[in-house]
């Protein structure tokens, strides 16, 4: 069974989100700021994470900066942002 990381401050979305991937077979943790989606990252053993950009604390681009330099697990970055930059 994959294991992954969804870090997502939104509750509704984070609960959404991880109940649909079990749903699929996968064994998701959750964090729900940056810190701690960090700290999760560095300490579990993951096949994947998901990571929101606009996050509390530390925001996702900063989070996934800080996991690539020790890790090549594969991140995907989400983003609700409700217009184009």
């Amino acid at each position: 069974m994959a294991s992954l990381l969804l870090v997502e401050d939104d509750k509704t979305v984070r609960e959404t989100l991880a109940l649909n991937l079990r749903a699929e077979g996968y064994q998701v943790e959750t964090a729900v700021d940056g810190e701690q989606g960090l700290r999760l990252g560095r300490e579990l053993n993951l096949d994947l994470v998901v990571l929101d950009v606009m996050l509390p604390k530390l925001d996702g681009l900063t989070v996934c900066r800080l996991l690539r330099k020790e890790s090549d697990v594969p991140i995907i970055l989400l983003t609700a942002r409700g217009t184009e930059t």
